[in-house]
C-alpha cells in the first residue's frame, strides 16, 4: 500500500470544487458516494467498497481517481478506472482497521465521505453485563437513522448508553422499548423532567410567571407535586424493560436546584423506584467534588443519597486525574459506610472548528481515549461520553461539536478510537501502573484470555487531556520477547523487534497499544498512583491590592476617574481585541466596594433572563470576605454577583446571586451605578454597600479575595469568557483561588 502524502491532489479538488455530503457539481457532471448502510461502518473482514453513481455527459478518455487515506492523511490506496460510464463500483479490499476518508474524482467532478473499519461483535445486553463490558455512547443528538446507528453501536461493541426516562414515548418516536428490547443495549435511565400538570403551583406560584421569568425551566429546576409525582413514576416504569435496572436522578442538578431541595426529591424517587424494584442501581447525578461547601457534600448532609448505591459523574475535567477520581470513590464509599458504585454519563471532547474553543478531530479523538483508559482503570461500571450527533450549527459554539458522528450521519475519528480503546481494554481488569518517569501514563491490563495489555501515552506541559499533540518523549523498555505489537489509537499493528532486548518508542499524546511482552516487563508495576506522575507547577494565589478612593468616583460612563483603583486587563489569547477585550477597575472607602468595566465590544448583547445573565455580555464579580486556602465551594462569605448593562428587560442588572444552583439573583439596593453603552462598546461603574456582604466592616490592612469574568456573546458566536491576565489559578467554582486584595490606606 501507498503512504504518500495526498496534500497536492486535495488542494486541486477540493479547492476548485463544492463538495457537500458527499455530493459535487462540476458543469453538467455531478457524482456521489453511496453510503455503505447509514454510517459507512465495515467489519474488518469486509472488502471496503462503494457505488459512485455518475450522472451527465463525461467526455471520452476521463479518468476516475478514487483515493483512500488515514485518519493522519496519509493515502492508503488508490484506484483510477478508465473512461467510467454511468455508475461504478470502488473496492479497496480489507484496508484494515480504522478511520478513512474517500475521495473520487470524475474529470472536474468530486466527492468526499468518512469511514470506519472494525471488528463487529456479537453480544448479548446480559453478556456485556455479567462479562463487566463498560463501553458505549450517550444517545441523543439529533440523529437521524436511529435504529441504524444503535445497530452501530451494537457492532462495536459499544452496548451502554444514557436514556431519559421516557424517551420517545409520543408520536411514534424511537422508544426506550426500541432502544432496549430490539436491541442487545444496557442504559443508565435517566429520571429527569415531569408533566406540566404536575407543577406545584402552591410552591412556586402561577406556572406562567415562572415561564416568564425562568423560559420554562420548571420541568428541570424544581419539584413537582410529590404524591402525583411519584404516581407518575410508578407508571414510568412499566415502561422499562425488566432487566434494565440502573438509575441516574436528574442531570447536573448542581446548575439547577440547591442541594436541599435536590436531596428531598432524590428521596421521593429512590423510595418510589426500590419500592417496585427492590434491587435497583440508584443514585444521584452528582458534581465530583468532595469539600465541606461542595454540592456532593451538602446533598449527602441533606440526606440525599439515604438508601443508594450509585453515583453518577460528569468529568470532563477530572477524567484523567487519577487520584483525584480514586480519592472522590474512597470519600463517598467513607461518607455513606458501603461501596458505590459510578456511572459516568457524560465525559469527552469536542472538534471546534473555529473560535476560543478550537479543537482538532484528532485531537477530540486523543483526548475521549485518554479520558476512557483512565476512567476505565478507576473501575467504573459504564462509560457513556457526550454524545452520539452534532448540529454543526455554529463553528465556534463547541457543543454544537462533541458528536461521534457527523451530521451527515458519516463517522468521526473519535469514532473509531473510541471503538479501538473498547475492543483493547473493554472487559479487562485493570492490574496496575509501570513507572517510565514522569508524564508517561503507562497502565496495564489483563484481558480475558489472559493476555496483558500496556497503554501508553505522553503527557502535555499543562493539565492532563490538553494539548494538539505536541509532547514528544522517548522511553526505553524491557519488553521480556523477542517482538512485541504496537497498535495505534485507530487499531493498526505493527510488530516491533528487540535489539539486544530492549525497544525504544517515541511517545506522544497519542496513546498506543502493547502486546505480546512477558511478565519480565511488569516488574514494579504498582496500583499505588504516584503523584509526581503528574507534576503540575505550583502557581502560588496572585495578590494585588485594593487601593481606598478619597473622593467617590462619577458614575457617567467615563473612566478618568478610576486611575487611582486597581485595573485589571480582561483577555483570552484566542479571542480578538476588537470583538471582546477591557479592563476591570477595583477601589474601596468605608461605604462601598467599587467596580467598573470598561469594554471593547463590537456588538452589546444581553437577552437573558436571571438565571442565564452570564451567558452573553456582562461581568460575573466574586468576593471572599472571609478567604481561605483550602475547601473548594461556596460558603457562607463567598458571593456571586451579576453585573449587566442590559438584559432582557433592555435594563442593566446589578444582582447578587443568592442561590447558585437555582439561579436565584436579588437585585442590590443602595447601588451607585451606570451600566450601558460607552464609545469603546460597553461600560459599568459600580458601587456595592459593605452591607450587601454580610455587614462586613472594611479597615485598611485586611484582605479580602476578589475576582471576575468577562463575558461576550454576538449574534455571530456564543459565549467567550475573559478571565484576568494576572490570575492564572482562577476558577469560578472556588474561593481559595480568588485574588487576594489587601484594603489600603
Amino acid at each position: 500500500m501507498c503512504m504518500k502524502s495526498i496534500s497536492n491532489l486535495r488542494t486541486l479538488t477540493i479547492a476548485t470544487l463544492i463538495l457537500l455530503n458527499g455530493l459535487s457539481h462540476a458543469a453538467d457532471v455531478k457524482i456521489s458516494i453511496q453510503n455503505h448502510g447509514a454510517n459507512n461502518l465495515f467489519d474488518a473482514t469486509t472488502p471496503v467498497s462503494f457505488e459512485i453513481k455518475a450522472a451527465g455527459t463525461l467526455p471520452e478518455n476521463t479518468e476516475a481517481v478514487a483515493v483512500l487515506s488515514n485518519a493522519f492523511g496519509e493515502e492508503v490506496a488508490t484506484q483510477t478506472i478508465q473512461n467510467p460510464q454511468g455508475n461504478f463500483l470502488v473496492d479497496f479490499g480489507t484496508p484494515g482497521r480504522g478511520y478513512y476518508e474517500l475521495d473520487v474524482t470524475v474529470g472536474s467532478a468530486a466527492a468526499h465521505c468518512s469511514l470506519g473499519v472494525m471488528e463487529f461483535v456479537n453480544r448479548t445486553a446480559k453478556e456485556v453485563r455479567d462479562g463487566g463490558y463498560v463501553f458505549g455512547l450517550k444517545w441523543w443528538g439529533g440523529i437521524k437513522h436511529k435504529a441504524e446507528f444503535e445497530q452501530s453501536m451494537v457492532n462495536l461493541g459499544l452496548q451502554w448508553t444514557r436514556v431519559i426516562q421516557n424517551e420517545g414515548m409520543n408520536h411514534g418516536a424511537f422508544t426506550i422499548v426500541d432502544m432496549l428490547e430490539d436491541y442487545p443495549m444496557n442504559a443508565v435511565i435517566k429520571v429527569e423532567r415531569y408533566p406540566r400538570e404536575l407543577y406545584d403551583a402552591e410552591r412556586y406560584g402561577p406556572i406562567e410567571e415562572y415561564e416568564s421569568k425562568f423560559r420554562g425551566a420548571w420541568v428541570i429546576n424544581n419539584l413537582p407535586q410529590k404524591e402525583p409525582y411519584q404516581e407518575y413514576l410508578r407508571e414510568m416504569l412499566k415502561t422499562i424493560p425488566e432487566d434494565q435496572n440502573v438509575f441516574e436522578i436528574w442531570n447536573e442538578a448542581w446548575n439547577k436546584m440547591n442541594p436541599e431541595d435536590f436531596a428531598e426529591l432524590c428521596g421521593w424517587i429512590s423510595e418510589t423506584i426500590l419500592a417496585e424494584r427492590p434491587h435497583a442501581i440508584i443514585g444521584p447525578n452528582l458534581a465530583g467534588e468532595t469539600g465541606e461547601f461542595q454540592y456532593d457534600s451538602r446533598v449527602i448532609k441533606a440526606g440525599g443519597m439515604k438508601g443508594m448505591n450509585m453515583v453518577a459523574l460528569h468529568p470532563y475535567d477530572m477524567a484523567q486525574k487519577r487520584i483525584e477520581f480514586r480519592e472522590y470513590k474512597k470519600w463517598i464509599e467513607e461518607k455513606l459506610g458501603h461501596e458505590v458504585e459510578i456511572h459516568i454519563t457524560e465525559y469527552g471532547s469536542h472538534s471546534c472548528p473555529e473560535g476560543p474553543m478550537k479543537r482538532s478531530e484528532l485531537e477530540q479523538a486523543r483526548s475521549v481515549v485518554r479520558d476512557g483508559v483512565c476512567l476505565y482503570s478507576g473501575g467504573v461500571k459504564s462509560l457513556a461520553p457526550h454524545w452520539v450527533g452534532q448540529t454543526e450549527n455554529n463553528p465556534t459554539y463547541h457543543e454544537d461539536w462533541f458528536g461521534y458522528i457527523r451530521k451527515n450521519e458519516q463517522p468521526k475519528p473519535v469514532l473509531m478510537a473510541h471503538a479501538n480503546a473498547a475492543r483493547m481494554i473493554d472487559g479487562s481488569r485493570y492490574l496496575g501502573d509501570l513507572w517510565f518517569g514522569p508524564k508517561i501514563e503507562a497502565i496495564v491490563f489483563e484481558q480475558k484470555d489472559g493476555d496483558q495489555v500496556l497503554v501508553l501515552w505522553a503527557l502535555d506541559s499543562s493539565l492532563p487531556g490538553k494539548g494538539e499533540n505536541r509532547t514528544r518523549m522517548d522511553i526505553t523498555l524491557t519488553p521480556d520477547a523477542a517482538k512485541i505489537v504496537q497498535t495505534d489509537i485507530m487499531g493498526t499493528e505493527k510488530v516491533l523487534k528487540a535489539e539486544d532486548g530492549k525497544i525504544t518508542l517515541t511517545l506522544d499524546e497519542s496513546p498506543i497499544y502493547l502486546t505480546g511482552f512477558g511478565p519480565g516487563l511488569l516488574s514494579g508495576m504498582s496500583k499505588e498512583l504516584r503523584e509526581d506522575r503528574w507534576p503540575e507547577e505550583v502557581v502560588p494565589r496572585n495578590q494585588r491590592p485594593l487601593p481606598r478612593l478619597v473622593n467617590a468616583p462619577t458614575f457617567d460612563g467615563k473612566f478618568e476617574d478610576w486611575k487611582a483603583a486597581t485595573q485589571v486587563s480582561m483577555e483570552n489569547s484566542k479571542v480578538m481585541g476588537s470583538d471582546a477585550s477591557g479592563f476591570v477597575y477595583l477601589a474601596w472607602d468605608e461605604s462601598y466596594l467599587y467596580v467598573a468595566a470598561n469594554v471593547r465590544d463590537n456588538e452589546m448583547l444581553n437577552n437573558m433572563t436571571s438565571k442565564t445573565l452570564y451567558r452573553e455580555d456582562g461581568i460575573e464579580l466574586f468576593v471572599s470576605t472571609k478567604p481561605r486556602d483550602e475547601g473548594g465551594g461556596f460558603g457562607p462569605d463567598d458571593y456571586q454577583f451579576f453585573l449587566t448593562p442590559t438584559s432582557k428587560s433592555g435594563e442593566g442588572v446589578v444582582a447578587w446571586v443568592t442561590d447558585r444552583e437555582g439561579g436565584v439573583i436579588q437585585h442590590l439596593q443602595g447601588t451607585q451605578t451606570f451600566l450601558g453603552k460607552t464609545d469603546m462598546g460597553w461600560g459599568l461603574e459600580v458601587a456595592i454597600p459593605w452591607s450587601a456582604l454580610n455587614d462586613f466592616k472594611p479597615q485598611a490592612g485586611k484582605n479580602i479575595a476578589v475576582d471576575m469574568r468577562l463575558n461576550d456573546a454576538d449574534a455571530a458566536h456564543k459565549r467567550f469568557k475573559l478571565d484576568p491576565g494576572d490570575s492564572p489559578k482562577f476558577s469560578v467554582f472556588d474561593p481559595t483561588t480568588w485574588s487576594l486584595m489587601t484594603l489600603e490606606k
